[in-house]
Parts: structure tokens; sequence; C-alpha cells
């Protein structure tokens, strides 16, 4: 409670998107921003949900070039990366930490309100964005797609009614240079169309080897495209179609391997490989975000892609009523990607081959007038597929037997999974316009889901040794199955000994909803108070398994949440307040935690944990005291609680976690804003901004084990800037994370490997931006 009483005095709130404007009468205001949190245009302000918005110019100067970087801007929100390169996304303390590329997110990501329904999808460099939306707390009504913590939706820029093209060059740290393009205008009277492209690239990995002096990883390639057509074919129905797509061919980037830890359940580290004793592993208590290491035996290379197409379609059936269809179509592709583990010896580097895509159809009709009762109802129907194959480089792991260094048992291992799942929805929401300072809004929505999976462990064929097929058709054979098990046949055993591919399906429904009471004494004030309930559906692990136990499920978790909120416009409309407290309940939150497997030691699954709990408070605060400067504040305070869950440890060990914290569940987070413009002569404009950062400590593990510590840092970014006052031109110098501070991203742990992900050292460049209009 004392640090809450700190984060009080020193955290007056968040308010990261903003444009200075002036009412014309020598008044400083801040410039309006709206929009679509609730399927429609609309002021932030007068939105009863704790929102982050963040314009695309925003995101541009902060180097925010995907989801993953939103944490810098978003106090509450935290980006994870797992061992396969799947990111975890983690708002207000709810997460969900699966490395399998098909599993379901509680933050989901929507781009122009078509969803990206894996995480792996959000990955690519963002392109030509307007804004991204930060929706906070349970999402179910509006939003149908597994959203207990929250919602991201990202708004590109429409193509407008004139011609306008805008291009920007960067070049920066480690040879980085990053181009970007942009054409938008009319066709025809109708039909206007907008094309836009980036690229990212460096000629010099940023990580440096610490067991060979010169070598360095981390090298960029990604590419990303986004065009649309927008036609207006009659003067009540119009069609927005889209596509968009992204590579990534760079170098991946390696932990820093801190710890080794034996894995072998029959040794109990005894047998060793060479390779493995004589590695050099990275001090953990460095501060150098750089040192790393890798093996040089395999080419490490990401090959990554996403594609996806959406067709919006409006129809005004009247003046105060609309009918809108959302179709989308998304698949992206890790084909053949090699990712290390971070020693130089072969410990469960993978190469990852997976494929998922979506199919996506909503279809709501709406009905404002904004004076008595407004109501919204619709369908959601969706269809998602995925499969995913891990082949792991395994010939210096503990469980493998390297005796003397030699191959004994096994060299690789497989694991394989496919994943179906169907979803159909229906959902309405109701807005009652009680009297002029009073609103009601109620909101349900009623999801029927079906998920299949089937998947194994298995010896690659290619893998020296016995392998474990023998082994494991020994212990078949104790369980009464003579089956000779074959290399390259699942290994992955049932109760009876039998060894075929393991099957499962789960069928879940659930109601999720929203109400919320708004007083608006004026038109400056906003206070709202509401209640939510948000579910994520349940789904199968895919991990290296000798027991088809470990397959097992975890089903749907349930989230309640109560907020009590306030926005204000002050002084004028030149300062703006914000404030929530928030206090969540969980029902068979999804943890990922261990189990103790006979062959491969303790490993990854998934259970529910019966109850835990949330409780946090938000505030913000945006102000422009003087004629060009900008100030602004963001912070969160959470405490997360588990109230009753027992499981295994990271290290295999029998463990009860009933009142341990969430694990990447910083409790304090910041970010300070100061931004000033001035003008040189008539035609000059000139700038500079600092901004700040601060993310508490946290860890990796629901236990607090000190290896897995994630500790506490701040991020400096400052920039100074010279343009024309027509906007035309504009040159910019800026420094990012330029007091280069130590950050711990994620520590995890992988066969016998303690591997810990940090972020970027400092880095420098300089950008030059010109806009025709």
């Amino acid at each position: 409670m004392n640090r809450f009483l700190v984060f009080l005095v020193i955290s007056i709130g968040f308010g990261v998107s903003y444009t200075h404007a002036d009412r014309g009468d020598n008044r400083r205001v801040l410039e309006e921003v709206v929009v679509t949190a609730q399927k429609r245009s609309e002021s932030v302000n007068d939105v009863p949900i704790t929102i982050t918005a963040i314009s695309g110019e925003k995101m541009k100067t902060l180097g925010i070039t995907d989801t993953r970087d939103i944490g810098k801007v978003t106090p509450g929100f935290t980006f994870s990366k797992s061992g396969v390169g799947t990111p975890v996304y983690t708002l207000r303390g709810v997460g969900f930490n699966d490395q399998s590329f098909f599993a379901s997110p509680t933050v989901s990501v929507y781009v122009d309100e078509a969803p990206l329904p894996f995480s792996f999808m959000s990955k690519g460099p963002n392109v030509d964005v307007e804004r991204v939306e930060v929706l906070k707390g349970p999402q179910g009504t509006l939003f149908g797609r597994n959203t207990t913590g929250g919602a991201i939706n990202y708004i590109s820029n429409k193509p407008g009614d004139s011609l306008e093209a805008a291009a920007s060059a960067t070049y920066g740290s480690f040879s980085t240079y990053e181009l970007e393009g942009m054409v938008s205008g009319p066709v025809t009277d109708t039909l206007g169309a907008r094309i836009a492209a980036r690229t990212i690239q460096s000629d010099e990995g940023w990580q440096e080897s610490v067991s060979r002096p010169g070598d360095t990883l981390g090298e960029v390639d990604k590419y990303s495209l986004r065009g649309m057509l927008n036609w207006d074919a009659t003067d009540n129905l119009s069609f927005m179609f889209s596509v968009s797509a992204w590579a990534d061919k760079s170098e991946p980037q390696s932990p820093q391997a801190i710890a080794v830890i034996p894995q072998n359940p029959f040794t109990g580290g005894a047998v060793q490989s060479p390779r493995v004793q004589n590695a050099e592993l990275v001090d953990r208590n460095t501060s150098d975000n750089k040192a790393a290491d890798w093996t040089t035996e395999l080419d490490l290379r990401l090959n990554d892609s996403f594609y996806s197409t959406t067709l919006h379609a409006k129809w005004a059936l009247s003046d105060s009523a609309e009918l809108v269809s959302i179709s989308s179509f998304a698949q992206a592709k890790s084909d053949g990607s090699v990712l290390p583990a971070g020693l130089d010896a072969l410990v469960s580097d993978y190469i990852i081959d997976a494929s998922l895509q979506t199919i996506s159809q909503e279809l709501r009709l709406s009905v404002s007038d904004g004076q008595g009762i407004d109501w919204m109802a619709g369908v959601n129907l969706s269809f998602d597929e995925g499969d995913q194959h891990n082949r792991a480089f395994d010939r210096d792991v503990s469980s493998a037997f390297p005796i003397l260094g030699l191959v004994s048992v096994f060299t690789e291992v497989g694991v394989a999974g496919e994943s179906k799942a169907e979803q159909a929805s229906i959902f309405g929401n109701v807005e009652w316009y009680i009297s002029d300072t009073f609103k009601l809004i109620a909101g349900a929505r009623y999801n029927n889901e079906k998920s299949e999976f089937q998947g194994c462990s298995f010896d690659e064929p290619t893998s020296e040794g016995t392998g474990l097929a023998p082994l494991l058709t020994a212990v078949a054979l104790t369980r009464g199955n003579v089956t000779l098990i074959g290399r390259g046949e699942c290994f992955t055993l049932d109760e009876n000994g039998g060894n075929d591919i393991f099957r499962g399906e789960l069928k879940e429904d659930s109601l999720s909803g929203r109400v919320t009471l708004n007083w608006t004494p004026n038109d400056d004030v906003l206070y709202y108070m509401s209640y939510s309930r948000g579910t994520k559906s349940g789904g199968f692990p895919l991990l290296p398994a000798s027991n088809q136990s470990q397959f097992k499920p975890v089903t749907q978790e349930e989230l309640s949440a109560w907020e009590l909120g306030a926005k204000a416009t002050m002084l004028e409309g030149s300062m703006q307040l914000n404030g929530a407290v928030f206090d969540y309940s969980y029902i068979d939150k999804q943890l990922l935690t261990r189990v103790d497997d006979p062959f491969f030691g303790p490993l990854p699954i998934l259970q529910n944990a019966p109850k835990s709990k949330v409780r946090g408070a938000e505030f913000s605060l945006s102000i422009t005291p003087l004629d060009g400067l900008f100030l602004s504040a963001a912070a969160s305070w959470i405490e997360t609680e588990i109230k009753e869950f027992e499981s295994l440890d990271i290290n295999g060990q029998p463990a009860d976690f009933a009142g341990q914290p969430f694990n990447y569940s910083p409790e304090i987070q910041y970010n300070l804003l100061a931004d000033y413009s001035f003008p040189i002569a008539q035609s000059y404009v000139a700038g500079f901004s600092l901004d700040y950062s601060y993310s508490d400590d946290s860890n990796a593990t629901l236990e607090e084990n000190a290896l897995y510590e994630l500790d506490s840092y701040g991020i400096f970014n400052l920039r100074a800037r010279l343009g024309t006052a027509d906007e035309r031109w504009m040159l910019s110098v800026w420094g990012r994370n330029i007091t280069d501070e130590f950050q711990a991203i994620n520590v995890y742990q992988i066969a016998d490997v303690v591997g810990r992900y940090t972020g970027m050292p400092s880095a420098y460049g300089v950008s030059v931006d010109y806009r025709y209009d």
C-alpha cells in the first residue's frame, strides 16, 4: 500500500497522443482525439474505457515499429519474447505465456476491425498507420476474440479526396536504414486508392559474441506493404478493400545464456557434453544488452511472412441506421526459421515450420440518433487453422546422454501439431440516454466454439544415436502394448502404451458482457462505473512430451472486472486529466507451469488456476501550459495475486502458488514526455522532445525464482527537429535509450539452458521526411 501512495504522488497519468491546436483567440487547447473503440467514431474523452491512443506520427518518433514496442507508451502493457519467437502480450497483468504459434492470446489485435487471432501475425513492421488504440480490460461485447486482457486496434490511413504523397528515409546505428513511401488520391469521382510500403535493413548485427570477438548477430531485413481501394458505389453504399503483407528475413535474436541446469532425470547432471561444459556463459549481472552467444553450426535466419485481405461494406439504410459487413482472410508462415538457444553448442536450437490462417465474417446493424436509445446487434463467425513443427537440435543436451561428447541416444527430436477452431457468436449493445447527464450502456455476447488438436513427439528421421523410440517401446511393453516404435514414428504414449497420434476435441460456450453508467455533469467531465465479464477460450499445448496426458487442454478462463473512472477537460481545453481504478476476479486462469517428464525432465505445461485477483489504478495528465510546449505523463499500478493453485515450479518441484503474483506483471509503470516547438523566421519550425519510460521489476516464474528476475529499467529517448512551417519537409536527429539502460525482456528455460532476452542498446540516427499534398 505504501508503494500505491507513492504512485499517487509521482504518477499523474498517461497522454501519449496529442496535437497542439489554437482556438484563434490565444487560448491553447489540446486537439480532440477521435477513436473507434466502440465501433463508431467519437472523442476518446467520451468513451467510458481506459484507452491509450497513439498516433502514427508518435509511433515513428519513438521507434515503435510493431506491436511489441507499444509498451514504450502504454503503462500496464508488457511484451515478452518466447523461446520460439511467438510474442506474448500482457495488459494489467492479464496475459497468456504459451509459445505455441496457434495459441489464443488474452490481448487480441485488430487491423481496421479485422481480427489477427494469433499473436505471431502481429509481429511484422507497421506501415501507414493513422493511430493505434489500446483498450484495457475485457472487451467481449464488441470485440469477440479472446479479450480478457484487452484489445489493440490499428487504424490505417485511408485514401483522401486529393492527391498526396509522402516519403521518409532514416539512417541509424548498426548501419540501419529505413525507407517508407506512400501515394494516395482519387482514381475516379467515386474511387480512391492508397498504397504504402516500408523496408527496414541493417548491415551490422547489434549482438556481440562473448566467445568469438568480432562475431555479431542481429542484421535486420524486413518489408511491409499495404494497398487500399475505397469505392463509394452510391450515396448510401460504400466498399473498402485492403491488402496487407509483411516479411521478416532478419537474423534472430539470441538469448543470453546465463546458466546451465542439466535436465537429465536419470543422471542428475552427471553427464554433460564437453561443448556445454566449455561453453562461455553471459555474466548474469552484466549491464550489456549486446552480450550473447550462439551456435555457428546452423544458418540462423528468420523466414516469416504474413498476408491478409479485408473487405468492409457499409450501407446507410437511413440517416440513423447502418449495416456493416467485415470479411477478412489472413495467413502467416514461419518457413524454416532457425532460432538459437544461446550457447556455442546444440542445446535445443530450433527450426520452426508453422502455418496459420483465419477466415472471419462480421455483420452488424446499428441504429443511432443520440437522443433516446441507440443500439447495435450482430453476428460473428470465424474459422482458424494452424500447424507447427519444431525440430530441436539436441546433440549436446544432457537428456541425450552425450558421453564424452559422443552421440548416445538422440541428436534431433521433433514435436508437431495441428489445430482447428470454429467460432460463432451473436452480440448486442444498447445505449440509453436516461437524461441529459446520465447514460446507461449494456451489451452482451454469446460465443460457441469448438477446437480440435492432434499432435505428438518423435525422433526426427535424421537423428543420430539409438533414438528415444526404443526406450518408449520398452515403456509401452510395461503398459501391455507390444508395438515396436520405429524412428520417425510418434512415441507419445497413452495410458495403454499406444503410440497413435494424440487427438483431442474441446467444445465450449460462454456469455460475456458489459454494463456501464455514465454521468456527464457538463461537457468537459465524464464519470463512469462499469462491470464487465470476458472469457478466453481453452486450448491444447504443443510441447515435447513422452505421455499423451501432457497434451491435455486447459479450459476457458473467466475474468470479471469492476472499473471506476473519470475524464476531465480543464483550463479551457489546455489540460486533460483522466483516472481509473479497477478490480479483477479470475476463475480458471490459464498458466504455463511445469510437468516432470520421465525422459526430458521438467517441461512446460498449461494448467488452470482456480482463483486469482488483480487490482490497480491508472491516471493521466496532458497539458500545454505555454505556446508550443506539451507535457504529459502516463502511469499504472497493478497488484496481482494467485489465490488458489498448486503445481510444479520451474525446476519440477511441487509448489503451492497461493499468494504469489503473476509473472510478467510489473507493479508500477509510467511514461513522461516533454515536447517543445518554436518558429524560426516565418518559414521554419524547430523543436525537441524528451521522453522517459519506466517499468518496475517482475519475474518470469510464478515462484519468483531469483535466476528469472526481470529487473526494473528506465529508458530515455531524445529527438530534435527542423522543418518548414507548412510541414512539407522535416529533418530530425534522434537517440533511443540514450543512457544504454539494460533491459531484461524475458528469462526462460529450454532444455538445459536458462536464456535471457534483452532490449535494444542505445541507438542514434537521422531522419528526413517529405510530404506533398
